[in-house]
């Protein structure tokens, strides 16, 4: 099956909105001493869902679309990446 235009571009709006919200939580963390509440566990576990969603979208998707997809998903990882580094220092420094 073939990826259209409209839900690539649909996915990828919908991520940078997950995006934005993990960047928020890491923010916040940051700011109140590394707490880490049920928002910023969903934004992690939304991030999760979306890197998975790409991955699908990715098998399905034209080359000029796969090499969208490639880039929005090197900065989805990029936010996970973020956010299971702060988790991992808390954890280990408590």
């Amino acid at each position: 099956m073939m990826a259209t235009r409209d839900s690539i571009d649909r996915l990828l709006e919908e991520g940078q909105q997950l995006v934005q919200q993990a960047e928020e939580q890491l923010e916040l963390s940051n700011r109140n001493n590394f707490i880490m509440d049920e928002e910023y566990t969903s934004a992690h576990v939304e991030l999760e869902a979306l890197a998975q969603r790409i991955e699908r979208v990715l098998q399905s998707a034209n080359p000029q679309q796969r090499e969208q997809l490639q880039r929005f998903q090197f900065i989805v990882n990029e936010k996970l990446n973020d956010l299971i580094l702060d988790q991992t220092d808390v954890e280990r420094y408590q």
